[in-house]
């Protein structure tokens, strides 16, 4: 029952996926339509955003890594 419940959320997921997908493109190319924006910001934006959220990503990573280690080291008090 519950492998119904998950391919079920995954099959929504999927569709909010696809509909927000088809809302960016759009906006996109209305922005584009109307001179507000071109490939090529755009482009440099997702690039620029992609580098900044990879840095924080890999720092939320090694903060934890390094707070699990230093939990590991403690020792409880006999």
């Amino acid at each position: 029952m519950k492998e119904v419940q998950l391919i079920a959320k995954l099959a929504d997921l999927q569709e909010v996926d696809y509909h927000n997908t088809l809302v960016l493109h759009a906006l996109i190319e209305l922005l584009v339509e109307k001179g507000l924006l071109t490939h090529e910001e755009l482009t440099t934006k997702v690039h620029a955003l992609d580098s900044q959220l990879s840095f924080q990503i890999d720092l939320a990573s090694k903060l934890s890594e390094t707070i699990h280690n230093r939990q590991v080291q403690i020792k409880p008090i006999s």
